[in-house]
């Protein structure tokens, strides 16, 4: 793959892109779109998400992107990104509980708990549909079962 030693004419949109905490597959674009353009901006991003995405698939992607172009820490390489999920069982709890009392359901409603889950955690929501994939609404459902 060839690299563009410059800054691409949609740095701002791929920033923003980048920054978007609700949706993986936008990070994602913007990560394959910052690999093609060598610059001070595209560096800065990607290492960003190289480092603190909760998304492994965009960590995973930002990481090899930055190291391919030789991007440093202090002079140090990037560390080699481990996958983890980025919450607890006391995180979920939390949220689903607030999402439970919000919607006042008296009857759980998957489509109604998910619209509301979405609205208070849209990382949260981004990141469990991404992990949990085909599994998700089964995940929200036990989830939302073992609540207390």
């Amino acid at each position: 793959m060839k690299i563009i030693q410059a800054e691409p004419a949609n740095i701002e949109e791929l920033k923003i892109k980048a920054n978007t905490k609700d949706n993986w597959k936008i990070r994602m674009e913007a990560v394959k779109e910052l690999a093609k353009y060598d610059c001070q901006k595209s560096r800065y991003i990607l290492t960003k998400l190289a480092t603190s995405d909760r998304v492994f698939a965009v960590k995973e992607a930002a990481f090899y992107a930055a190291r391919f172009m030789g991007v440093t820490e202090k002079g140090v390489p990037l560390a080699t990104p481990r996958k983890k999920l980025g919450y607890t069982g006391k995180a979920y709890a939390k949220i689903f509980a607030r999402v439970k009392r919000d919607t006042q359901m008296e009857e759980f409603d998957l489509a109604v708990f998910k619209k509301q889950f979405q609205v208070v955690s849209p990382e949260m929501y981004d990141v469990m549909q991404y992990e949990k994939q085909d599994d998700f609404d089964v995940w929200i459902a036990d989830s939302y079962a073992n609540l207390r």
